[in-house]
Formats: C-alpha cells, sequence, structure tokens
C-alpha cells in the first residue's frame, strides 16, 4: 500500500470540512465581523439621516405659500370685504395673510378681556384664545371642505383656507371696534357692525367655495353653511367666549378649592 494514500485521503476531508474556509478567514482576520457590523450600522444610519432630510424636506411644498410680497396680502385685506361673481375673481391662495389675520384676533380677544374687566384666576388665558382662533379656523375649514365633497363642489382644502382666513379680517374690525366703542349693555353697535363688515366679507367667501359647484341647488347650500358658519364665529367671539372662559376658571378653581382626603378624614375624626 502507497504510504502517502493515508495522508491524502486525510488532507482531502479536511478540506471538505463544512466552514473550515471560514474559520480560517476568521482567525487570520479576527476584526472582519466587526468591520461588516460596523458598515451595516453605518449604511443604516446613513439611510435614516436621508429619511429625515427628505421629510424636512416636505416643508419646502409649504414655502410658496408663505412667500408672498406686504403689498399683495393688504390688497387681498381690501378685497375680502368686496363680494364679486365668481368669475370675477382671481383664487391665489397663500398662507402667510390667514396665519397673520388669527394672531391678530388672538391679540384682539385678549385686548377686548382686559377691557372689559373680567379676570382670569386659573389658567392660561394666551393658550385658551389661540387654541380657540386656530382651532375654530383649521374646524371651520375642514367642515366647508366636506360640504364642498358632500356637494360635489371640487374646492380644495387650500383655497378655503385661505379664502376662510382672509375672511376673518372683518372679526378682527369688529372685535377691535366693540372693545373700544362698545357698551355692554347695547348690542346694536355689535349687529350694525355685523352687517356692514361680516357679511360682505361671509358673501364673498361663500361665492368662492360654492364657485366650483354645477349644481344650482348645491350652491345655495353652500353659500347658505359658509354664511352661517362665518357669521356664528364672530357671534361666539363676541358674546360666549368670555362666558365659557368664566366657566372654565370656575370649575377649575373649584378643583383647586377641594380638600384631600386625608384632610377631609381628620376632620370627621375630630
Amino acid at each position: 500500500m502507497d504510504p502517502t494514500f493515508g495522508e491524502g485521503h486525510t488532507r482531502q476531508r479536511s478540506g471538505s470540512t463544512p466552514g473550515y474556509e471560514q474559520q480560517q478567514n476568521e482567525q487570520e482576520n479576527p476584526y472582519g465581523m466587526q468591520t461588516q457590523l460596523g458598515k451595516m450600522m453605518w449604511e443604516a444610519g446613513s439611510k435614516q439621516v436621508q429619511d429625515t432630510f427628505k421629510s424636512y424636506g416636505r416643508i419646502d411644498l409649504f414655502r410658496p405659500y408663505f412667500d408672498v410680497e406686504p403689498a399683495v396680502v393688504r390688497k387681498r385685506l381690501i378685497r375680502s370685504f368686496i363680494p364679486r361673481k365668481p368669475s370675477q375673481i382671481t383664487v391665489s391662495p397663500d398662507l402667510y395673510g390667514p396665519t397673520m389675520i388669527i394672531l391678530t384676533s388672538v391679540a384682539l380677544l385678549l385686548y377686548n378681556m382686559k377691557t372689559s374687566g373680567i379676570v382670569i384666576q386659573n389658567g392660561t388665558l394666551m393658550g385658551t384664545a389661540m387654541f380657540t382662533c386656530f382651532g375654530s379656523w383649521a374646524l371651520i375649514s375642514g367642515g366647508l371642505w366636506l360640504a364642498c365633497f358632500l356637494l360635489s363642489a371640487e374646492t380644495p382644502m387650500l383655497t378655503i383656507l385661505s379664502t376662510f382666513g382672509y375672511s376673518l379680517t372683518s372679526h378682527c374690525l369688529v372685535l377691535l371696534l366693540t372693545s373700544l366703542f362698545h357698551s355692554s349693555h347695547d348690542h346694536l353697535f355689535f349687529m350694525l357692525l355685523l352687517g356692514i363688515f361680516c357679511v360682505p366679507s361671509a358673501l364673498r367667501m361663500a361665492l368662492i367655495i360654492c364657485s366650483q359647484s354645477r349644481i344650482p341647488a348645491n350652491r345655495l347650500i353652500l353659500i347658505g353653511v359658509s354664511i352661517a358658519a362665518h357669521l356664528l364665529l364672530i357671534i361666539y367671539l363676541h358674546f360666549g367666549f368670555h362666558v365659557v372662559l368664566e366657566e372654565l376658571d370656575e370649575i377649575v378653581g373649584d378643583a383647586i378649592d377641594l380638600k384631600p382626603p386625608a384632610a377631609i378624614v381628620s376632620e370627621v375624626i375630630s
């Protein structure tokens, strides 16, 4: 028998062992696993950073709607009081003007509360005013968009936000004049301002919103809903806002004044 037969056979068997080459490579390069793991972590981190930049890049979609010249905003504020036919109105929506109008209405609400002598002991008055104004803007705009959707009027949400936001200029004007010259016992001045400023502004907004509806009955419904939502908001801000704040203040005050159970038990025992 050939003495080298056993050695060759042994070498062939040892070379054909599964994982032998991988173990040999790991022995020659013990840091290969760590390098591969670090590369995988780097790739995962890079992907996450890219996704983050892409999500922040979506904000650039709204940048053109805030890039508006002051002269254009001033012209749109004046035109918001003039109702015209939908065919004569060119709609170019933006969000800068409505946002400034909402912030102005927040300041006017705070000023109105201070001039009326109403003092809120608990809570944050500014936070409540901001939540009321921005929440009303978003909620009513969403409701009008839903009404347009149900009545087959293809009016974009951005157009409704911009149009309704600019129509709130009349609300700011009414809040300012009523806080300066309004008597708490006579609401005739408020009703007069409502008819002079708010009704034309609401009518213009309604004509823009219903312009995409081709059915006359649906168009009339949209006009009625838009005008009602616009006027009900200013009525609530004038009559109901401070009432709600006073009730919330009383509820919070009663909750704070409640004694803890341990104090009640001690009083009963004594």
